[in-house]
């Protein structure tokens, strides 16, 4: 069959690929993942594969429109967005009509609450929760829906959910064709990129969930890979995926690894199978704020450049309420064996949690400034439904147009602070030291996300 993956058209810069999605002022772009091993999975069984990354190429929605109707595929997989979603919705409906085909809608955002989805269609009568690789394969080569683990299909008006399927296992994961090879020929990866990444880079996983799972914000830990869980590929299929983007597709610079967190545990596993392959290929991951000197020396050795990490908040009583599971001792700490590694950091700091007072804010942004990671965020934070964040603030009327809104904290004051962190962070003598000493990396390649961000984070209204 004739398969088009599409992620919707939207807004301009709209960027739904990441773990929130949001209007992204650096242009960030990365890869769409789940969209790519799926894809992988359909190819790898024979299915012609056409797949548009809307947002990505800067495309509207009459000429994605265009596209979708010239290729008239068979069936229409459907990447959603939490704020695009009748945005979504619509779009994709108007295609099933014109087509006169199936569609179904998938992924993490659309696994928050697909039974309330599909209320809102009136065409499409399929989404999928969770992993949708093979149920999407299930679907498509005319496996009964009701036979279909993760899938929720519409009877007329009844919504009909399936039982879950197990996770896939090490086994199943080592058996799904290199996304990398699937990205080569179907994206330009010229349209993808990070500022903390060389350009071009590339992206993959190499296992699905959080070994730690307990943070009570996380989207993907509480809709999509339960918490608790990560099942990883095997280290040899991993590195076999690393030759083959060495090889391959020599203009990548860089390899950022997607698992939710790299654990200690297998990032030195990783990083010592990668110097015996002597396998030289920058990488990046996403880390807790709890590793050795020693792993983080290994990986340095095999290649690491950026950790990812999820530092949240200085307020102790704040990360203890979001189960974090690490102290702010303890992270700064592994912030500075991380600097002795000569590893880079880009830091994620928060605002908006449970208990969160206008101290801690400063506090936070304090911290922010005393770590000096080489990069940081500062981001209002956003509550997903089925996460236990979000069931506290809206069972305490703590929400206000989908934002944290506290009595003594109200949203407009920490839209303020998150302002006001980005100007702390950036306009301030050391990061002048690192634009001095890396003028290019620092300024000159980043001149068109300062001329967006300037006037963001000084007059203009704050984005969310």
């Amino acid at each position: 069959m004739k398969i088009l993956l599409l992620s919707p058209p939207y807004v301009p810069e709209y960027m739904r690929n990441a773990r929130c999605d949001f209007v992204s002022l650096s242009k960030t772009q990365w890869y769409p993942l789940w969209l790519g091993y799926c894809g992988a999975v359909l190819e790898k069984h024979g299915h012609e594969i056409k797949f548009i990354d809307a947002p990505s190429y800067g495309y509207g929605h009459r000429e994605t429109e265009d596209m979708v109707l010239s290729y008239r595929p068979d069936f229409l997989v459907i990447y959603s967005g939490r704020l695009s979603e009748d945005n979504d919705i619509e779009f994709g409906e108007r295609l099933v009509e014109k087509l006169g085909i199936e569609a179904v809608f998938v992924g993490p955002y659309a696994s928050i609450n697909p039974e309330g989805l599909l209320r809102k269609t009136k065409k499409i009568k399929y989404a999928v929760k969770g992993e949708f690789e093979y149920p999407m394969l299930e679907l498509i080569e005319g496996k009964h829906p009701a036979e279909i683990q993760n899938l929720l299909y519409k009877e007329g008006e009844e919504i009909k959910i399936n039982k879950e399927r197990p996770l896939l296992s090490r086994k199943e994961l080592d058996a799904i064709p290199f996304v990398t090879a699937f990205y080569k020929k179907h994206l330009d990866l010229k349209k993808y990129k990070a500022p903390s990444e060389y350009h071009p880079f590339i992206d993959l996983m190499t296992g699905r969930g959080c070994a730690w799972g307990r943070c009570t914000y996380c989207l993907w830990v509480y809709t999509f890979i339960p918490g608790g869980a990560y099942n990883t590929r095997s280290i040899e299929n991993v590195i076999d995926e690393f030759r083959f983007i060495k090889k391959e597709l020599p203009d990548v610079r860089s390899v950022m690894i997607q698992d939710d967190t790299f654990t200690e545990e297998r990032a030195f596993e990783f990083s010592d199978a990668l110097i015996k392959a002597g396998i030289k290929l920058p990488w990046s991951c996403y880390s807790r704020g709890n590793m050795k000197y020693e792993t983080l020396k290994i990986m340095k050795a095999a290649g690491c450049r950026n950790l990812h990490v999820g530092y949240e908040s200085a307020g102790k009583e704040v990360l203890t309420r979001i189960k974090k599971g690490v102290t702010k001792e303890k992270m700064t700490t592994f912030t500075l064996d991380a600097k002795r590694a000569v590893l880079r950091i880009h830091g994620d700091f928060a605002i908006g949690f449970p208990e969160e007072t206008m101290e801690s804010v400063k506090e936070t942004i304090k911290w922010a400034c005393e770590l000096r990671p080489h990069t940081a965020q500062f981001q209002l934070m956003i509550p997903f439904p089925g996460t236990p964040f979000y069931d506290e603030l809206k069972a305490k009327g703590w929400l206000k147009s989908g934002f944290p809104d506290y009595p003594d904290l109200p949203t407009e004051e920490m839209e303020v602070m998150a302002k006001y962190a980005y100007r702390k962070f950036y306009i301030s003598i050391p990061f002048l030291k690192q634009a001095i000493l890396h003028p290019y990396e620092t300024v000159f390649s980043r001149l068109k996300t300062y001329y967006r961000a300037i006037p963001a984070i000084f007059w203009k209204k704050y984005v969310r």
